[in-house]
């Protein structure tokens, strides 16, 4: 089954799928970064990515800012493989947009706010506040 048919946004697939509640929240002390301070954490670092509160999917990704060029594995559902995507801004909004490795079609832009609590960073749309997606370095 191609990728982007499996999950709609490979690395942080994030779009809520009409959950009653999320399991996961921004923790209290989490501090909201700005552009330069998510470059800073994420730049260069390999991290573990899980969904809890959208597809259960989980993986890897590595984010290059110098290239602004997303990667990494991918596991929804037992739908396994490899993706790769785009970096843009919206001020401080992390933007992304992602496909299966080696395919033509890129999923649709998605942006994020980042939040960082320790070490682990959350993914949150700007608009519902829920949490999409959950970083955490290896």
């Amino acid at each position: 089954m191609r990728f982007l048919a499996t999950c709609t946004l490979a690395i942080f697939a994030m779009s809520s799928m009409g959950h009653a509640a999320d399991k996961v929240k921004i923790p209290e002390a989490a501090k909201l970064l700005n552009k330069d301070e998510i470059i800073a954490f994420y730049g260069g670092k390999m991290f573990s990515w899980a969904h809890p509160n959208t597809d259960k999917g989980k993986g890897t990704t590595t984010f290059d800012p110098a290239k602004s060029t997303i990667g990494g594995t991918y596991d929804i559902g037992g739908n396994k493989g490899e993706w790769e995507g785009k970096i843009t801004w919206k001020g401080d909004q992390y933007c992304f947009q992602t496909r299966g490795k080696g395919q033509k079609k890129y999923s649709k832009v998605e942006c994020n706010l980042i939040y960082l609590d320790g070490t682990t960073a959350y993914e949150v749309d700007p608009k519902s506040k829920k949490v999409k997606s959950v970083n955490t370095p290896m």
